[in-house]
């Protein structure tokens, strides 16, 4: 095998240094003084989906077209969910010259697309049908129970309950990485945990509070997580790269703010009176408007159908509002730490489609783009974020490419294809 590359959905770098020194993570300390790890910016705004497509593809999103969860379809108003039919770049499986693949668990892959291997696709899949090429292979993941996503009900049930869930999960997909790596000689495998995702987003309190009683139990979950990788490892000899990476960092969330109710309340956005409001209520009004998690987009004459906001008019405009995001505060705390623009941070043949501000939390804040504007800060059980800042790199060994000082999801490709183009023509 020529690569495995490992993915740890949610794990910051410094948290995979900390859990391995202290011995929560005893084959990860092993590992990590075998190679290099380092942080790794996110892609912006640091959302999964778009991360995800960057480091599997290593483009950014204006290259591989996939800038968040939901986007509204060209020319229109009609929200759609991105997937693997959004893709407008191959990933690195897909390219004429990749040899037999093993893909499970990668987010942005639904539905599973025909490829020289096997790929089972990993969140946001719809049901596990369609998630399995080559078709035959189903019957194999439906016996041991294998889930496309974790019951997130499971959460009504209480914590202690849900972890077990998160167990459940990764358990049966470990399991049929291992069954399907023995069926066949594949030059890499990609496979991808996330339950550590889900863990951080609503046990970071937790694992924040060494008096409370679940912080053990989110210790136990990175311990169990060890031990999967541990099997990894025994079953990698030296001559296959090893690689593993994060999509984002983590930090705590104390409220959730959505950002229609800030431009809304300010006058950038007005809707026509409804029950149950969505972008299509839009009024020719409307100056700009949010989605998920921090994107703005000015309503653009021919852009959008009602848009009225003319291509002289986007610059002052842009200024405008970034004055006004960075000096928002809602309960006296900050709201937004950065504004950036979309012109400046995207690159390739859909960078106009890109939104045309990004703007970044502050410190204890999650930006929503929702379009229900009665709740100005949203009730949630979430109480840990993505950060766009401390994701992880690691590559084993030291026959790789250079690592950029500033290291970012898009370059993951570019630091691993040197050596295993090497290995490749060893072979």
């Amino acid at each position: 095998m020529d690569l495995f590359l490992l993915g740890i959905d949610g794990l910051p770098r410094w948290m995979w240094q900390q859990f391995a020194d202290s011995g929560v993570m005893p084959h990860s300390q092993q590992l990590l003084r075998s190679g290099t790890l380092v942080p790794m910016k996110s892609s912006l705004p640091e959302v999964s989906s778009a991360a995800w497509a960057s480091i599997i593809t290593g483009l950014n999103p204006g290259g591989h077209n996939v800038f968040g969860f939901t986007d509204l379809m060209d020319g229109s108003y009609s929200l759609g969910f991105t997937s693997s039919r959004t893709f407008r770049a191959k990933p690195f499986w897909a390219q004429p010259d990749a040899g037999p693949s093993l893909i499970i668990n990668v987010p942005q892959t639904y539905p599973a697309q025909p490829l020289n291997g096997m790929l089972v696709s990993g969140f946001v899949a719809l049901d596990l049908k369609r998630a399995v090429y080559p078709a035959e292979q189903l019957s194999s993941l439906e016996h041991l129970n294998y889930a496309v996503d974790a019951d997130m009900t499971v959460l009504q049930q209480g914590k202690p309950q849900f972890v077990q869930e998160l167990r459940r999960v990764m358990n049966a997909r470990c399991e049929a990485l291992h069954q399907h790596w023995d069926r066949q000689s594949w030059q890499q495998i990609m496979f991808v945990f996330t339950g550590t995702d889900r863990l951080n987003h609503y046990l970071w309190e937790d694992f924040e509070d060494p008096t409370s009683p679940l912080h053990q139990t989110f210790l136990d979950y990175y311990h169990e997580v060890d031990r999967h990788i541990g099997r990894i490892l025994e079953r990698l000899d030296d001559r296959t790269l090893l690689a593993a990476v994060s999509d984002h960092g983590f930090a705590r969330q104390r409220r959730s703010i959505n950002v229609n109710c800030l431009l809304a309340e300010a006058g950038y956005l007005q809707l026509k009176s409804s029950a149950r409001p969505s972008w299509s209520e839009l009024l020719p009004e409307t100056r700009a408007f949010a989605m998920d998690p921090g994107r703005i987009y000015l309503h653009r004459h021919g852009r959008y159908p009602g848009g009225t906001v003319q291509a002289d008019e986007a610059e002052t405009l842009m200024q405008e509002l970034e004055r006004y995001l960075l000096g928002l505060q809602v309960e006296g705390c900050p709201v937004v730490s950065q504004v950036l623009r979309g012109a400046e941070i995207y690159s390739g043949p859909f960078a106009h489609r890109a939104p045309d501000l990004v703007a970044l939390p502050a410190t204890d804040v999650a930006l929503s783009g929702r379009m229900n504007l009665q709740e100005l800060i949203e009730p949630t059980l979430i109480n840990g974020r993505h950060t766009h800042e401390e994701s992880t790199f690691f590559v084993r060994g030291t026959q790789h490419g250079v690592i950029p000082a500033d290291m970012r999801v898009e370059d993951v490709l570019q630091v691993l294809q040197p050596q295993v183009s090497t290995l490749q023509k060893a072979a």
